[in-house]
């Protein structure tokens, strides 16, 4: 399992606890946040099943290897990070599920959609686009506001 642009990797530590079938998982940012590592053995503490299974990695995204038999995961990737993920998952044929955040009309595609849709779907759709086109069946769900106004939920597994 992979958590791509992690801040504090808790989603990675979250998918472990929920789905006990991944062995590890490698939480990547570009800049860790100072406090990752205490986090992560806070909750290794509470969960000792958690223990040595969550590597932090500072590292650009386009330096990390992606396979087929990833989870490819990633929450409130800013901007064009989402495609950036997306495009990582793809490339590997890997599963993926993104919590995108940020849908600038300026630095992500909206596939001319603004004119009917509100920028931030627009470019959401045109995801969803991208990840048909490239032979992905797509889930697409909504977790509720009052956690995160940023809550459209985009699931995808390869055909």
């Amino acid at each position: 399992m992979l958590d791509l642009a992690c801040g504090h990797a808790l989603v990675a530590q979250l998918m472990l606890l929920l789905d006990d079938s991944s062995q590890e998982a490698l939480a990547v940012d570009v800049k860790l946040p100072p406090s990752a590592s205490r986090v992560a053995a806070g909750l290794s503490l509470a969960w000792p099943r958690l223990a040595g299974r969550v590597a932090l990695c500072e590292a650009r995204l386009d330096s990390v290897a992606t396979s087929r038999s990833d989870v490819v995961v990633s929450c409130h990737a800013c901007g064009s990070l989402t495609d950036d993920v997306l495009d990582r998952a793809i490339q590997a044929r890997a599963r993926v599920a993104v919590l995108p955040c940020c849908q600038s009309a300026g630095s992500c595609d909206a596939g001319a959609l603004e004119g009917w849709l509100d920028p931030a779907l627009a470019v959401d759709v045109t995801r969803v686009a991208k990840l048909r086109a490239a032979g992905y069946r797509v889930h697409t769900q909504t977790i509720p506001a009052s956690i995160t106004s940023k809550n459209r939920l985009l699931l995808a597994e390869p055909c």
